[in-house]
């Protein structure tokens, strides 16, 4: 059986018994990886699944998390392109290996739906998911958005208290309902 193979800027998360690994890129090469990777612990073995998108809409950086037998994955960029960088909302479903868009990507902007982002954090809690910033293209955003699994709609979430000071890659997890 193969495993992934060299790569960076890469996400990567667990669940139950599954290690998961999703994009990334070789610069060397030029490649970019369009493709869902999940290690089994218990069996040792390495599944591949195909990305959900095509060739030119590969994508590095993305947030990840995952509950039970989904994964959630949001945002990326193109590291060739500066100005492609998406706010996409993704599930995987491990059981079955296939792939649903929850949040379109979209130009357009309200004051609830996330700007494009990489290298952001998402967290699950309660039946919805959490991102919070960091890098919109070449700006810096410390807005948290809110995407209800229910309803499957956006809300930015009012911050109280310090805002982020960081512009880097920052990681995040609930703890006490916190």
């Amino acid at each position: 059986m193969s495993a992934p193979t060299c790569r960076s800027d890469h996400s990567m998360t667990t669940t139950n018994k599954f290690v998961i690994l999703y994009g990334g890129w070789h610069s060397s090469c030029g490649i970019i990886y369009n493709e869902l990777w999940i290690y089994n612990t218990i069996t040792e073995m390495w599944q591949l699944y195909p990305g959900p998108f095509e060739t030119e809409q590969r994508l590095v950086s993305s947030a990840i998390c995952a509950v039970s037998n989904l994964v959630y994955i949001f945002g990326g960029e193109n590291p060739y392109g500066s100005s492609d960088v998406t706010n996409f909302l993704l599930m995987f479903y491990i059981s079955s290996g296939t792939w649903k868009i929850l949040s379109a990507h979209t130009n357009e902007y309200d004051q609830n739906l996330p700007p494009h982002l990489y290298d952001s954090c998402i967290n699950y809690h309660n039946e919805s998911l959490y991102i919070l910033g960091v890098l919109a293209g070449d700006k810096f955003s410390d807005e948290m958005f809110q995407f209800c699994l229910k309803t499957y709609r956006w809300t930015l979430l009012p911050q109280k208290g310090p805002k982020l000071r960081t512009k880097k890659r920052l990681f995040a997890t609930v703890f006490q309902n916190k």
